[in-house]
């Protein structure tokens, strides 16, 4: 009879023992799989997105930081680039928080720049000036894009396309690159008209305070520079005429600190450097090997650039390199066509969820370990 009176009881205990562990599993689960994503989002920065024309035209990539799962990111039949244009030309740049990609493309007919949700694929065009818009370039502190339009000139507006401003009036600029703090930008120009240099320049991001870093200026510099992560160094790539080949450099904000990151062909000094050719040269005077848009990973300890061994850029890598030039420059990305315009990702690309096939691989595999 005690027994009976207690079998409910221990009926009740064994349910809830089996109630409990059912519980502990599901949030093991799902702490499991919350923990993992956040590892995926964690791994945000070693991502990194590309302009190739893998498929016969241009679109934007996204791969993983050892070159493998690379996925089309625009995936539209209009190139978002352009064919003709030259390679050193940047083709898309992120929102700092990895929601939104800023992008040239030519679907309306002309060089445009759009903007597109990575999460809801919406598009929109940011600006409609009357010549093409190239270089798209989004401040760190994710409120204002800068980009190249008309004869060169770098302009800003802000992401909703209002208080659009032309910043430089004289033409003959590359790309602009924001500092971290997104108070100045830096910039290389072939303009050497009315008084000025060529070479790297460094202004206020209201375009004011314009200044010269000469000892950057040792051969042709390439037409794209990057700020690093930290603020104290802008990467960039030289041809030395007498090396007959370009190199990928970086040097201090305040003009100190020259460092050559790849290796072959002597360093120029300053002093002879006036007596080479002038920056930015024609592509075609321009021998193999050949590097351009040099961009900083998020903790500043690599540099990833595009690097081409033909003349006319015909095939066209993206390399990484350790930023202190303590290593030889590595592939990242190759193939048989152009992969251009490299951008490291940030951490909230499509950070939501797991995508739905890794989620159910996750899913497998925890199911595996409680069965």
């Amino acid at each position: 009879m005690r027994w009976r009176r207690i079998e409910p009881y221990l009926f009740f205990m064994k349910g809830g023992l089996v109630y409990y562990t059912v519980l502990a599993v599901v949030l093991f689960i799902g702490g499991g799989l919350l923990s993992i994503t956040n590892s995926a989002d964690a791994a945000g920065s070693d991502r990194i997105s590309f302009a190739s024309n893998r498929t016969g035209n241009f679109d934007i990539y996204v791969t993983d930081i050892n070159g493998e799962n690379s996925h089309n990111v625009t995936n539209h039949p209009t190139d978002e680039f352009g064919l003709w244009v030259p390679a050193w030309v940047t083709a898309h740049t992120w929102s700092p928080d990895g929601r939104f990609l800023a992008y040239v493309s030519k679907r309306d007919g002309d060089f445009k720049i759009y903007i597109m949700n990575t999460r809801t694929r919406e598009r929109r065009r940011l600006t409609d000036l009357d010549t093409s818009e190239w270089t798209p370039s989004w401040s760190p502190d994710g409120k204002q894009i800068a980009f190249v339009s008309g004869d060169d000139d770098i302009y800003k507006t802000d992401v909703n396309g209002a208080h659009l401003i032309q910043l430089t009036d004289l033409g003959g600029n590359g790309r602009p690159a924001w500092s971290p703090d997104s108070k100045q930008i830096a910039f290389i120009s072939a303009n050497d008209r009315e008084g000025k240099k060529a070479g790297l320049y460094v202004m206020n991001a209201n375009g004011r305070k314009l200044r010269w870093v000469p000892e950057a200026n040792r051969g042709k510099l390439g037409n794209e520079c990057a700020w690093s992560p930290d603020g104290k160094q802008i990467a960039f790539s030289l041809y030395i005429t007498r090396a007959e080949r370009e190199h990928l450099c970086v040097i201090d904000v305040d003009g100190k600190n020259f460092r050559q990151l790849t290796r072959g062909g002597p360093i120029v000094r300053p002093e002879e450097a006036e007596k080479q050719e002038p920056a930015f040269p024609p592509l075609l005077h321009v021998r193999p090997p050949k590097i351009s848009s040099p961009t900083w990973s998020p903790d500043g300890k690599q540099i990833a650039y595009v690097y081409s061994d033909t003349v006319r850029w015909q095939t066209a890598d993206i390399y990484v390199i350790d930023a202190k030039g303590n290593k030889h420059g590595t592939p990242l990305v190759t193939g048989v066509g152009q992969d251009l315009s490299p951008a490291w990702v940030p951490e909230g690309f499509l950070s939501v969820s797991p995508r739905p096939e890794k989620q159910t691989t996750l899913w497998g595999r925890l199911k595996q370990k409680v069965d």
